[in-house]
């Protein structure tokens, strides 16, 4: 960066300046004074014009000189509100005024506190303008509201207040003492604990704190690592941190005495104010640091006493206070940025995004690109080509350590990525030449070979890599060697001399160090050649364009010329230097042309001539053909605070040297003929195209021809020839404005000779869409087929750019529905894409893509009625199945009648169950009727389940609902079987013993289809009268719960003996039925699955069960007669005592059906007793509606 004073403002009566302050907002900059009056200024630069007159450079003025009056002591601080627009100013005595910008533009107060007559120290306000903290000196502390309302209070008697400071979200509160220390404290006032301080050494004596600085984030950072507040000491120890309890944080010794310390405006740069003694003399320096605490640059201001300093909101310009006067001083900001083939390349940063937004912006066509880049370091560019350096990661090196990790993109114009590169250190200097990639730290040098990766061919070689260690030159390694050893020595490769700046070409390259030391290397072979030592130290190299001489600027500003072939001792070129140089950019075409920027001008240089300097705000591009081009860095930035994405062609200016200016001056003053003499006496080939075109603009042919044959401009002399066929002045003129690119000049002169067919045909050639739309709206010559072609040419012009929803207006209007369904794909606009799909014909292409989008995103029914229309009937079935709308593909295949609709299904179901989805299976099977199949796989999950650990509750569910697909399939058949004999008079006894034995198979569940016809309840039954039988026990109702658990005796094979027997002779011996109770017993005593200890537990069970009670039941309840032999049966009978016959027990109580009135499920067939079941809704086993 460079920073220069600019202007002087004194105040009234010599009165000394105290404080100072700028908002950021208005501009107002306010001045408190020793005598109590506070100046509110406001300096303006200008907004619109070119670099000459525009930023910096612009001639400032002075629009508001304000005095405000009220206090009547020296001011001891001045607290901008931005937010809300208003001045808080404090005296010595306590008084306390706050000043509002009032409706005639001048402040006026707003509220006066002059209660308190101890001195204020200082004062606050919050990032939001909400809350102001006032500080008295003898530790009283108030937070008072914008209204001003008090909100909190407290007196801190420990010690005598110096500062006070808000943490960035307003939740804390900073308070300095003048001791020394720092006390954190919540916004209510609460004592959280002190900062450690790292700066100030046990031992030395407490300093007074000059300043506590917490930068707010309202601009973004420059990195998540960036340090945002500081605390600097009188002394000059500082320490820089991320935030109030960092462990690490940066310290350092600025040197000096301060009286003041100010971030920027985006946490960039911090400014130290302060001064120096030497004996009887002051020196006072703004020291301006990094956020990392890198010394970036000094100013040293004239006068006895510095006392203050802040920043302007964009960071370009500073006010100082200094005894009566307040200086402004301009600063030239040190961008992230290059230029590479009429593309602009810059960064910049917000508090909306984590990463740099790097910006390429072609100047030629005015198109942007974006690229995001996190922890961006630096750029460089050359051609069409950059490189871009950034932090991206911590890395495990070799000794398990932890080392930072960065990367080097090679990019082109429009920000894509061609080649990257891992390097072990962080790139501070970057610079390409067409064949390398020159990347530095501070004391390594990487050497990256990248013609391999550029050009027409873009074909990879074996790659380039060398790196240096500067300390020790005669040290070069290769890739993978270096990696290996720079990861393991990192650490000590720090150095007291670091480079400062690198140059080069594709034979040599430059380093030049702190110390004055450049070092030149030879390429490829890296070996050093030369050792230059200057007198001073060195800030910035720059080199021309063939390596014959260099330009060095100092840390003062002071550029020298060096003649690299010189084989005498190097000495600086006699009769050249300049002062307040920043920046210095050799001319491509000249060697011995330069374009130097010194403070706010721009000036040329010529051997050692220097032409006069004129202002200039902008960063120099390119110096070409006698013209520099000038980019508006300053504005742009300023652009995208206020959110502007976008810059335009009015932030570049182009700037003639005195050759070229002082030949336009005589094209218009002197003959043609005698300019040409004038050009033969220093020709350049710019001199002979400007002298063409003022030629051609003159119509004389003869000297046009004599400039073109002197440039060898074979073009140019065919365009005269064919320029002597045309008829007419107005015609010559409009093929010599279309051969000298001025379009629009071509254009008016078609249209005054009312040929707009000729203005058309002109655009159209130019490819300039937007002006043929114009012209087709304006005239009689449009057509459909013209207009179609402009919308869609300007949906192209959209499309390629990804601006799809735009294309898709240009595209609608044209009629193109192929880009147009491209365009509401890329949007995700699927309701525009139906209605798109509805409006075409049938069996057009394009629906077979709509319909596969829609299936793609899962919208069955838009791609149904796609797929329906160019009639792919097939493939809709196919997606219904894909998508699980089988209801939807089923009705789909039934009502075009697709003969393999059960092929395709099976085959889907397949898939399913390969996919390890057997429920998508099962619902499958259900929708296309094959119940059967369905209920082979959910026989087999029930299975599985019944193994595992699961609820009992569970386990029915499942095979319940196995039971009801075979109920639907047996439903399924015999409705089938009604239909066939409809159809069929008789069917044979073979036919129908074959359907008999096609059944017989056996499914992919392990099961035939009989056995699971057969035995598909068995199951449920089992887990249904086991759980019936619990719940009547907990429920005090034994007798019932042993009818239940009896009926578990004929699920032997389901559950397991020694379960079913513990619940019979629970229940029996409960309910007085011991007999029963003695059969369970024998049960478990001889059944051999049972273990032998588990016997003998039962049998030592049983043996003090009987040896109260005898084996006999109590006399059961009667239920009636068994319907076959009329035997009186009772309630725990299963089988009839005289004919063995079965009654089924009632799936609600578990007690013996033997009446021929009962209640059968619609849904599962199970039975029920009639007075069971008139009070329940649905079907205990299967839970079905008893309505069916």
């Amino acid at each position: 960066m460079f920073v220069h004073l600019a202007k002087r403002i004194a105040m009234p009566n010599d009165t000394p300046v105290t404080k100072c302050g700028w908002n950021a907002v208005d501009g107002y900059v306010s001045a408190g004074c020793a005598d109590g009056l506070v100046k509110v200024l406001k300096l303006e630069i200008p907004e619109i014009g070119d670099a000459r007159i525009r930023g910096v450079a612009g001639q400032a003025q002075l629009t508001k000189n304000q005095t405000l009056e009220g206090h009547v002591s020296s001011i001891s601080s001045i607290a901008w509100n931005e937010q809300f627009g208003k001045l808080t100013t404090a005296d010595a005595n306590g008084t306390v005024i706050v000043w509002v910008d009032g409706p005639q533009n001048e402040f006026v107060q707003d509220m006066l506190n002059n209660r308190t007559k101890n001195r204020i120290s200082d004062m606050k306000w919050n990032s939001n303008g909400q809350m102001i903290c006032i500080g008295h000196e003898d530790g009283n502390v108030i937070i008072g509201s914008v209204e001003g309302s008090r909100i909190a209070g407290k007196s801190l008697t420990n010690n005598k207040l110096a500062k006070v400071e808000w943490s960035p979200d307003s939740h804390l509160l900073l308070f300095g003492f003048v001791r020394g220390e720092i006390h954190i404290y919540d916004f209510k006032l609460n004592y959280i604990g002190p900062v450690h301080i790292f700066c100030i050494r046990e031992g030395v004596p407490s300093a007074e704190i000059a300043g506590i600085e917490w930068y707010d984030g309202r601009n973004g950072l420059m990195s998540m690592n960036s340090k945002s507040l500081v605390i600097c000491y009188e002394n000059g120890a500082m320490q820089l941190m991320s935030r109030e309890d960092d462990p690490s944080p940066i310290v350092l010794d600025v040197d000096m005495h301060v009286v003041s310390v100010k971030w920027n405006d985006n946490g960039s740069m911090l400014a130290v104010a302060g001064y120096q003694s030497t004996g009887d003399k002051i020196h006072n320096f703004i020291h301006f640091y990094s956020p990392w605490g890198e010394h970036l640059r000094s100013l040293k201001v004239t006068g006895k006493s510095i006392s203050d300093c802040a920043w302007e909101a964009h960071s370009l310009r500073l006010v100082i206070a200094i005894d009566n006067f307040i200086y402004f001083a301009n600063c030239r900001l040190d961008y992230k940025w290059c230029y590479i083939q009429d593309t602009v390349i810059y960064s910049f940063y917000t508090c909306t995004r984590p990463e740099h937004i790097v910006v390429f912006w072609n100047t030629k066509t005015n198109e942007v690109h974006y690229r995001y880049v996190r922890n961006l370091l630096t750029l460089g560019g050359y051609g069409s080509y950059c490189c871009i350096g950034s932090f991206i990661e911590r890395a495990s090196s070799t000794n398990n350590t932890l080392t930072d990790t960065h990367v080097i993109l090679l990019c082109n114009s429009i920000g894509v990525t061609i080649e990257s590169k891992y390097i072990p250190f962080q790139p501070i200097h970057i610079y390409v030449t067409q064949t390398y990639a020159i990347i530095s730290a501070k004391s390594l040098i990487f050497i990256w070979g990248i013609s391999g990766f550029i050009g027409s061919q873009m074909i990879k070689k074996q790659p380039y890599e060398k790196f240096i260690q500067i300390d020790d030159p005669a040290t070069v390694r290769h890739g993978d060697e270096l990696q290996l050893s720079l990861m393991a020595n990192l650490d000590g490769m720090e150095t007291e001399d670091p480079i400062t700046s690198i140059c080069g070409s594709d034979k040599w390259f430059f380093v030049a160090r702190t110390s004055g030391v450049v070092l030149r290397y030879a390429l490829p072979a890296c070996t050093l050649m030369e050792k230059i030592e200057c007198q001073f130290r060195i800030s910035k190299i720059a080199l021309n364009s063939i390596a014959t001489l260099m330009s060095i600027i100092d840390t003062n500003g002071n550029c020298m010329l060096i003649d690299m072939e010189s084989k005498e001792p190097r000495e600086d070129i006699a009769n050249f230097k300049k002062t307040d140089v920043w920046n210095v950019v050799w001319a491509n075409d000249l060697p011995d042309s330069f374009a130097v920027m010194e403070k706010t001008k721009i000036s040329f240089v010529r051997g050692t001539d220097i032409e006069e300097a004129v202002p200039c705000s902008g960063y120099i591009c390119d110096y070409n053909n006698l013209q520099v081009k000038v980019v508006m860095l300053d504005e742009i930035m300023k652009m995208h605070v206020k959110g502007v994405q976008a810059p335009s062609s009015d932030y570049i200016t182009i700037y003639d040297n005195k050759l070229l200016r002082d030949m336009k001056t005589a094209c218009e003053k002197l003959p043609l003929e005698q300019v040409s003499s004038l050009i033969e006496k220093d020709p350049h080939s710019q001199l002979w195209r400007t002298l063409a075109e003022e030629a051609l603009n003159h119509l004389d042919i003869k000297v046009a021809e004599h400039a073109f044959v002197k440039i060898h401009d074979y073009y140019g002399l065919q365009f005269l020839r064919r320029l002597q066929q045309f008829q007419g002045e107005q015609l010559k003129r409009a093929e010599i404005a279309a051969f000298l690119k001025q379009d629009d000049e071509v254009e008016k002169i078609y249209v005054h000779m009312d040929r707009k067919d000729l203005a058309y045909q002109l655009r159209r050639k130019l490819g300039d869409w937007f002006r043929v739309v114009q012209i087709l709206q304006s005239g009689a010559i449009a057509s459909d087929a013209m207009q179609n072609e402009a919308w869609n040419e300007l949906g192209d012009f959209y499309y390629d750019r990804q601006q799809w929803a735009t294309a898709a207006k240009y595209y609608e209007q044209s009629g193109n529905n192929s880009q147009l369904f491209y365009c509401y794909t890329f949007i995700d606009d699927y309701s525009a894409l139906e209605k798109l799909s509805q409006s075409l014909q049938e069996n057009d292409p394009l629906l077979k893509p709509i319909a596969d989008t829609f299936a793609g995103v899962g919208l069955c029914e838009q791609a149904v009625d796609a797929y329906k229309r160019c009639n792919r009937i097939q493939e809709a079935v196919q997606m219904c199945i894909e998508l699980s709308q089988w209801d939807m593909g089923i009705e789909l295949a039934r009502h075009y009648n697709l003969s393999d609709l059960k092929a395709l299904l099976t085959r889907q179901a397949k898939t399913l169950l390969s996919q390890n989805k057997p429920f998508d299976a099962i619902e499958l099977y259900k929708k296309s009727a094959n119940y059967l199949e369905a209920a082979k796989i959910l026989y087999e999950i029930a299975e599985n389940h019944s193994k595992e650990n699961r609820s009992l509750l569970m386990k029915k569910k499942m095979y319940i609902l196995c039971g009801l697909l075979v109920e639907q399939y047996r439903t399924a058949m015999k409705t089938t079987s009604r239909r066939e004999k409809k159809s069929t008079a008789a069917i044979s006894a073979s036919d129908a013993l074959q359907g008999l034995l096609t059944e017989e198979t056996t499914g992919s569940g392990g099961v035939s289809d009989t056995q699971l016809l057969d035995n598909v309840w068995r199951p449920a039954e089992a887990y249904h009268f086991y759980i019936l039988a619990q719940r009547q026990f907990k429920a005090n109702n034994p007798e019932a719960a042993l009818r239940s658990a009896l009926t578990l005796t004929e699920y032997e094979d389901i559950l397991p003996v020694q379960t079913i027997y513990n619940l019979i002779a629970l229940c029996a011996t409960s309910c007085g039925a011991f007999n029963t109770a003695s059969k369970a017993f024998l049960k478990l005593e001889d059944d051999p699955s049972i273990n032998e200890e588990d016997r003998k537990e039962y049998q030592k069970l049983a043996f003090q069960i009987f040896l109260s009670s005898q084996p006999k039941d109590k006399r059961p309840t009667l239920s009636g007669q068994c319907p076959q032999c009329s035997t009186r049966i009772n309630d725990w009978c299963l089988n009839c005592p005289s004919c063995d016959w079965r009654f089924p027990p009632c799936i609600a109580s578990g007690k013996p059906i033997i009446e021929y009135g009962f209640w059968i499920c619609p849904a599962c067939k199970h039975r029920g007793l009639e007075s069971e079941m008139a009070r329940l809704d649905v079907c205990p086993f299967c839970h079905s509606s008893v309505n069916g």
